[in-house]
């Protein structure tokens, strides 16, 4: 037929022209060589995985035999994260040790926590941490902008915890901290400092000659805020006036007092635990001050100020409920002592 030979003449023209072509050769050669480009690259990624897992054993093997704090530092997410991230591991090598009072630390890279499905990051976070047996991990990221803050989150073991019961902390520190000044990089190293042993934040863990050093250092940050991000100039305020009331010096306590009214006289709208927090400070700080020297005057603004956050405590629902409860318990109480009365005296009174 007709058709079967027009079909006859294009199969016999394909095959000599394009089948045994030098061109078609080239590309089934160069599918052949993508072929195995791609098989290698699955076999060398498995490689990698493998000798990965290794190494992470070995290395668990070897911080269990160990002693002191390991820190695990994973890459940031955002613009330079691994840069940023490579500059907290340097400064917590370096200066970490201001805050750590001679307990040993390992700083270690870390896998960036992935959320998946079933587990979000903390969950994923929380299972490095086990297995590595590791104390402390800390990951975040850098918003877009030249003056976004690089978000920290730190997930801690605190010393004693164990992975599941690991408590996270949320911090901040300049975009720029990888080109940032000595002392914007040693608040990186106290911020975890801090989420590591939570003792050196409530100061009272401590003894006051030791947190001499730590209060000076915290005196430097706050001397030049505009540095830092508002929120950590607040934490780091906040923890300085532990540390100053602690140690009881007239020259801390008069820092404490002057940081205090300057909060408290802030055009910034503050929330209840900061003012409630900054006028017990202030209040204590007037009464050390005036056990030091007596003022009257000075023990009245005291008073003032402390009894203004017990008035702002009371609004406090944990407060409130803690009231009730101590109100049921004191009725439960009466309800049993008039019971016994009864009981005693048949109803006839006494």
């Amino acid at each position: 037929m007709p058709g079967d030979a027009y079909i006859t003449q294009i199969t016999n023209w394909f095959t000599q022209n394009v089948a045994g072509s030098q061109l078609w050769a080239a590309i089934g050669l160069a599918a052949v060589a993508a072929a195995g480009l791609a098989i290698a690259w699955v076999i060398l990624r498995g490689l990698m995985r493998l000798i990965g897992s290794i190494t992470s054993s070995i290395s668990s093997r070897r911080r269990r035999q160990t002693q002191g704090y390991t820190i695990g530092v994973a890459r940031f997410a955002g613009a330079r994260g691994g840069k940023l991230a490579k500059a907290l591991i340097q400064t917590l090598q370096d200066d970490m040790s201001e805050f750590s009072f001679g307990a040993q630390y390992e700083v270690i890279k870390a896998p960036a926590p992935i959320a998946t499905q079933k587990q979000g990051l903390r969950d994923v976070a929380r299972r490095w941490l086990g297995r590595a047996s590791s104390d402390l991990i800390v990951w975040g990221y850098r918003g877009r902008g030249s003056s976004a803050p690089l978000h920290l989150s730190i997930l801690s073991c605190e010393g004693s915890l164990t992975p599941a019961e690991a408590q996270e902390t949320q911090v901040m520190l300049p975009g720029d901290f990888a080109k940032a000044s000595e002392i914007v990089r040693k608040a990186g190293a106290y911020l975890v400092a801090r989420a590591l042993q939570p003792g050196l934040a409530r100061a009272t863990a401590f003894k006051a000659e030791k947190l001499e050093p730590v209060a000076e250092f915290l005196t430097k940050c706050l001397a030049n805020p505009g540095s830092l991000p508002d929120e950590t100039v607040s934490l780091l305020e906040t923890d300085y006036c532990a540390m100053g009331l602690h140690i009881g010096s007239e020259d801390h306590l008069i820092h404490v007092a002057e940081l205090r009214r300057t909060r408290l006289a802030s055009e910034k709208q503050l929330d209840t635990e900061t003012q409630i927090a900054a006028r017990i400070d202030l209040g204590r700080a007037l009464l050390g001050m005036s056990a030091k020297s007596f003022d009257p005057a000075r023990v009245r603004e005291a008073m003032d100020h402390l009894k203004a956050a017990v008035e702002l405590l009371k609004l406090n629902p944990t407060i409130q409920l803690a009231n009730h409860t101590a109100n049921a318990v004191q009725q439960g109480q009466a309800m049993l002592q008039a019971r016994q009365r009864f009981s005693v005296t048949g109803g006839g009174g006494v």
